[in-house]
């Protein structure tokens, strides 16, 4: 007696429910069918243009940012960021810094750690990204997102969110700078004047945003970020060869146990800028 025939013997509806569709998917299910849907590619995931978020886009992520910080999952990444022990910044004038180094990728798999948090709450939720060479002045619709937020461990506590941005000339003046940092061909120039930038904008948001221990609380900090990620997106393909030099424990971006070079390519993450 084939095996079909023993189930159908200890079980009369086996048959029917083994040919009846699983979650819209045409039956039988089968061992194949199943290592398939292990060879399938995550859904592509499209970080837009903040300025072209639908309200409906905007409401989904803001409540899902408002869901992790209540939960407290937010304050977590707020005390890895504030924790420069993991050298995501430059720390010195050596043009081999090692957080001039790490810069770029670790901030990468942080943004992706924190838009797979994000999309537990609301799965088609991206991270956009602030386009401040053209959009300058903070986002109207972010002006009072201003959040509290509980940062756990010893340097933590309470942090209410501030701004206390400059004027648009002084934005003006500060982003005048990219189309110089796009145009170099070497990564450590690269690097140094993009970081140069994102740290002037940081200043220039001003007040929580402007503090190596607070920013990350801010949740313009992660829009601002998915740009600089963006602007390194955008430089990298005609530049495969210019990477950052990071070897052994360096070349993790700690506290997660992602490569350097798995960064190099936003393919990893399944995502794309729009």
């Amino acid at each position: 007696m084939t095996e079909h025939q023993l189930a159908t013997l200890a079980h009369p509806d086996l048959l029917a429910r083994a040919t009846s569709p699983h979650d819209g998917m045409a039956g039988p299910m089968t061992f194949a069918d199943l290592a398939a849907m292990r060879r399938t590619q995550p859904l592509q995931k499209v970080r837009k243009n903040e300025k072209d978020l639908t309200a409906t886009e905007r409401s989904r992520l803001l409540d899902a940012f408002n869901v992790i910080n209540q939960s407290g999952a937010f304050g977590k990444f707020v005390a890895v960021h504030a924790d420069m022990g993991h050298h995501q910044h430059r720390m010195s004038s050596s043009p081999t810094d090692l957080g001039a180094q790490r810069f770029l990728p670790w901030h990468r798999v942080l943004l992706d750690q924190m838009e797979s948090a994000l999309r537990r709450i609301h799965a088609d939720v991206t991270i956009p990204y602030w386009d401040w060479t053209v959009d300058q002045q903070v986002p109207v619709w972010m002006a009072g997102v201003l959040p509290t937020v509980v940062v756990p461990g010893a340097m933590g506590g309470v942090i209410q969110v501030t701004r206390s941005p400059g004027d648009q000339q002084a934005l003006r003046q500060i982003t005048s700078r990219i189309d110089a940092v796009m145009g170099v061909g070497d990564f450590n120039t690269f690097v140094d004047g993009l970081e140069s930038v994102h740290d002037d904008i940081h200043v220039w948001v001003g007040a929580t945003m402007s503090d190596l221990m607070t920013a990350a609380a801010d949740p313009l900090f992660y829009m601002h970020h998915a740009n600089i990620d963006r602007l390194w997106w955008t430089w990298h393909p005609t530049h495969q060869n210019e990477n950052p030099t990071l070897n052994g424990d360096n070349a993790v971006m700690d506290p997660w146990r992602v490569t350097e070079l798995t960064t190099r390519d936003i393919a990893n993450f399944h995502y794309s800028y729009r």
